[in-house]
């Protein structure tokens, strides 16, 4: 089966509450379930002052230990802790958490080598590569120094392995191109689970409109808007 016969086929289902849920964590908590669509952003290493992130992890470390949440737990114990607290009160949280990072993206800290067309190119292409096999690949924005992405898996793919995948391929290629070694990525990526149609409606748009809110000329990003969603 084609790419195009894929399309035909594909459904997206918003969060199902009433169907089991998988949390881990790093600094982040990360939701998974089975057959839903992500919202994901991915940035380069350098794409955040480390001022900034300290202060962040600190207002962080705060939150969490007013809702009894500490550093000496065990995952399962973390987990627990933080399922406990109020739906809306993690979602506010976790949408502030998500709106700093995106705001301090868009001023456009570091080397910002995505600024370069070939480096764009590598990454559009390391993008789209599994669409129709291990996922299908929705709207992204590439910006100079990160990226905005919304994908399905496909079957039992799982989400960190996708971007992990997408992560080490460019980093070799974008390294090279930019004659240069080290880190490219932050390991870690800031994932949504998309709940619902209207939010990705509002998804959707944030990704369309992102390179002119940050004021970005053409030629300094590449957007791609994917006609099955």
């Amino acid at each position: 089966m084609d790419n195009e016969a894929l399309d035909n086929v594909i459904t997206v289902t918003g969060m199902d509450p009433h169907q089991p849920a998988r949390i881990y964590r790093h600094h982040l908590p990360h939701w998974r379930q089975d057959g839903v669509l992500y919202f994901v952003t991915f940035r380069l290493a350098d794409s955040i002052p480390a001022h900034v992130l300290k202060t962040w992890e600190e207002d962080r470390r705060r939150w969490l230990a007013v809702h009894g949440i500490t550093a000496n737990l065990s995952p399962d114990q973390w987990n627990a802790r933080y399922q406990q607290i109020p739906e809306g009160v993690r979602h506010a949280f976790e949408h502030e958490t998500a709106r700093r990072v995106h705001v301090e993206l868009d001023r456009c800290h570091g080397a910002c080598v995505l600024r370069n067309r070939e480096a764009l190119e590598i990454l559009a292409a390391a993008l789209r590569f599994h669409h129709g096999k291990r996922l299908y690949c929705g709207d992204f924005v590439i910006m100079p120094n990160h990226v905005h992405w919304l994908l399905l898996p496909s079957g039992e793919e799982q989400l960190e392995d996708l971007t992990g995948s997408v992560k080490r391929y460019s980093a070799v290629r974008i390294n090279k191109l930019a004659r240069r070694s080290g880190t490219l990525w932050q390991a870690e990526s800031f994932d949504h689970i998309v709940r619902n149609g209207q939010e990705l409606d509002r998804i959707r748009k944030y990704i369309e409109d992102n390179p002119a809110k940050a004021g970005l000329p053409v030629g300094e990003f590449t957007c791609h808007k994917a006609d099955w969603l």
